[in-house]
């Protein structure tokens, strides 16, 4: 390889290029307007001249400019490539403010964040010190701090956080990132956990940034952009030009669309972001789980980041990308830190991916570690005898040692727990009267049912009582649902992907407003006094987490078929419902909408979601059921229910569940009541 010489790295504003001398290469050039980062430039070799540079600049920049110009909205502009070429800066910078003004973005609404924000360090003091620095001088320093010191071996970390009194240290002594980030969350105190490694320097405005792009409720992670601090080295180069943090200049929201169109060759979650810069919601941990422990560094590697974004992509949530929320970050300046980093992210992608088919079967993740993978690195080391070695090429070795190391480290730690199970102890239930009139928040979930939804929606909208909204969730429906729905201005509607009923609640519930949620799928309906009842009921029992009503069944054209009244039953209902299923479905229960900081329906249920959802909140709390009728389950023939082996095999499933977390008689002896009694009634 040839020799190597420092890069300089300059922050140039895009409208301070005319005036500036030209570069001298070797270098790298960020481009921004104010702060706004806009793209790079490589400066390998010497440019003839400033129309040169401002040339290849431009071409640098186009798509984050382009991005800008859409999202403004602004019409007949002129051409900002020829202003810049030109070196009109004073128009130049009229059309900055006009299309990059921080007002007109709408990641930059002011939403109200609490936000905890957790460093992970191990052996690392004095760059712990520089980071809490950085971070204690944002402009917004409403937020808690925490040091996670994950198995020092020795007190300096403990002794730099003492220097601060608003920062808290907690020891961790099992080494592991992704066990300290476990740590970290679960010591955490607000409802955004975000993320920085030891050896990043935050910008000043982080903190204020990382608040405010939580502003869609959807969103439970954000990551952001990453610049090198330091390229002195030729490695620090290498990881920076081809292995780096950097994910592009423009902003993007990682959907469930994105994720099932890329399902088929594995998802490629590592371009969602980096540790480095990262910010979850906490509830998040309830819904997916924590950081998976066995893609540790000095264990699988790492990944642990990425493949926490894969389930959370998965379960029909986003990941947004903001590269407006930027950190700088020292890069490895040693050959054999720079090798060590490679073989670890190499072996913890393998783990991960191999991890990612066991959670969900999904084939494109193997079939990268299959064929992908070694066909590339076939292909890349044959270059490297015909071309010889290179910059590029000069961790391929290791790559295919890391590659190697992946699958066997898999092996090893298959049967071994991910991540513990850990009780959310925030407090659910407030105490005393309910007054006024509450919202409720409807929450209906759509996929294939426009033939229903019509009279769905209608019954909700008859509703005696008058404070509700609704929510509709269309689950990536091909028929005529969304033309329904269009004659129901007041109806909010949100679109996924075909996440699963599950998972389309779990978001609407994130969606809602309401004090109080109900659940009401498109082919069932509500009789009109459905949501003051259940409120009613609320009011004169207000410690309760959720109330039920009974149901009638109804035919495909809402003929009447049977009645399911129910009981009356008030606080404890979790033995009853141990037994017997006696809420039937969902669209018969009111819950209230803060019981779902700890409980969610558990996405990985292809049946009888609704039923572990309410056992799991009546074990631990207080519940009434009621015997007035308030809702129509319709029968026809694409119920889920219909399949009485795979309804059987689900409730036995949820069951033992129970059975296996109880040592009490009583419990025991319901839990087998009720699969005697669940046999029975699938069986006939």
């Amino acid at each position: 390889m040839k020799e190597f010489n420092s890069y300089t790295i300059h922050h140039i504003d895009i409208c301070e290029v005319e005036e500036m001398p030209l570069p001298s290469f070797p270098c790298i050039c960020y481009i921004w307007w104010e702060s706004i980062p806009l793209g790079h430039l490589w400066m390998d070799t010497n440019i003839a001249g400033k129309i040169e540079f401002k040339t290849k600049i431009a071409e640098q920049i186009s798509d984050g400019i382009g991005y800008y110009v859409t999202k403004s909205g602004v019409k007949n502009i002129d051409n900002w490539k020829d202003l810049f070429i030109a070196g009109a800066t004073n128009k130049l910078e009229a059309l900055c403010v006009q299309i990059m003004s921080p007002q007109e973005l709408s990641w930059q609404k002011e939403i109200r964040q609490t936000i905890s924000i957790v460093i992970c360090t191990r052996n690392r003091a004095q760059h712990v010190d520089n980071c809490i620095k950085a971070i204690l001088a944002n402009s917004d320093t409403v937020f808690e701090l925490i040091v996670v010191d994950n198995a020092s071996d020795d007190d300096s970390t403990r002794r730099v956080v003492a220097n601060y009194n608003n920062v808290r240290y907690i020891s961790e002594p099992r080494k592991g990132l992704d066990i300290a980030r476990n740590t970290g969350a679960q010591n955490a105190q607000y409802n955004i956990i975000a993320y920085t490694d030891d050896d990043v320097v935050v910008d000043r405005e982080w903190v204020s940034k990382l608040k405010k792009c939580f502003n869609d409720p959807t969103v439970m992670s954000v990551t952001g952009q990453v610049f090198p601090i330091a390229l002195n080295t030729r490695w620090q180069y290498i990881f920076e030009r081809y292995w780096g943090f950097n994910k592009g200049y423009v902003p993007y929201t990682f959907d469930h669309d994105y994720f099932m169109s890329k399902l088929e060759l594995g998802v490629p979650v590592w371009d969602i972001g980096a540790g480095a810069n990262m910010a979850f919601r906490r509830e998040v941990f309830d819904l997916v789980g924590w950081f998976d422990e066995r893609l540790d560094v000095g264990a699988a590697g790492c990944s642990g980041d990425s493949e926490f974004w894969y389930r959370i992509l998965a379960e029909g949530w986003n990941c947004y990308y903001c590269p407006q929320m930027y950190v700088y970050h020292n890069h490895r300046e040693t050959e054999e830190a720079l090798t060590n980093q490679v073989f670890n992210y190499m072996r913890g992608q393998v783990a991960s991916l191999i991890v990612q088919h066991e959670r969900y079967g999904h084939k494109g993740n193997l079939l990268r570690v299959k064929k992908i993978l070694p066909k590339d690195y076939l292909r890349r080391f044959g270059k490297r005898l015909i071309k010889g070695n290179n910059d590029r090429e000069s961790t391929l070795m290791t790559e295919i040692k890391g590659f190697k190391a992946g699958k066997k480290y898999y092996k090893s730690v298959k049967n071994v727990t991910p991540y513990p199970v850990i009780e959310n102890n925030k407090p659910l239930i407030p105490q005393g009267e309910i007054t006024g009139t509450p919202l409720v928040s409807v929450i209906v979930t759509c996929y294939n049912y426009g033939q229903y939804l019509k009279t769905c929606l209608e019954s909700i909208l008859g509703q005696v009582y008058p404070n509700i909204e609704i929510i509709l969730i269309n689950d990536g429906s091909t028929d005529n649902s969304l033309a329904v729905v269009k004659g129901f201005p007041t109806v909010q509607i949100h679109t996924t992907q075909r996440v699963g009923v599950s998972a389309a609640r779990n978001i609407g519930v994130q969606l809602s407003k309401g004090e109080f949620v109900v659940f009401v799928d498109a082919d069932d309906y509500l009789y009109p006094n459905a949501v003051e009842l259940n409120l009613w009921w609320f009011m004169a029992y207000p410690n309760s987490a959720f109330i039920s009503g009974g149901h009638n069944k109804v035919d495909q054209n809402g003929k009447w078929l049977e009645s399911c009244n129910g009981f009356m039953r008030l606080e404890n209902n979790y033995l009853t419902l141990l037994q017997n299923n006696y809420i039937g479905f969902p669209a018969t229960v009111m819950f209230r909408r803060e019981l779902f900081f700890k409980y969610h329906f558990d996405t990985q249920l292809p049946h009888c979601e609704d039923y572990d959802l309410t056992l799991n909140i009546a074990k631990h709390l207080p519940t009434v059921t009621h015997d007035k009728p308030i809702a129509a389950y319709r029968l026809h023939g694409a119920n889920k229910s219909i399949n009485k082996v795979k309804m059987l095999e689900i409730v036995k499933i949820i069951l033992n569940k129970h059975l296996e977390k109880t040592d009490n008689d009583e419990i025991r002896e319901a839990i087998e009541r009720g699969i005697e009694n669940f046999t029975a009634y699938y069986n006939r």
